[in-house]
């Protein structure tokens, strides 16, 4: 009788042990995605931003573009 307690108290041991381990990796994989995916959003953010100044200078290319084509007909 002993023994099987013993057994059992090994496997429940053993079941919480392994348990432990598996929820200790998981919390470290879940803290590198979460840091991966914190910089990929900071980056996306970033290229966004760069997309934005690029457009506001287009317009402002295009519009001085016009302008200097004003003044070329106006002469």
């Amino acid at each position: 009788m002993a023994f099987i307690l013993a057994a059992l108290g090994g496997i429940v041991l053993g079941g919480g042990l392994a348990a432990w381990v598996l929820s200790n990796r998981w919390n470290q994989q879940v803290e590198v995605v979460k840091e991966a995916l914190s910089d990929l959003a900071d980056k996306h953010q970033a290229e966004q931003q760069q997309n934005k100044e690029l457009k506001q200078e287009l317009a402002d290319t295009r519009y001085q573009l016009g302008e200097a084509k004003k003044d070329l007909a106006a002469r």
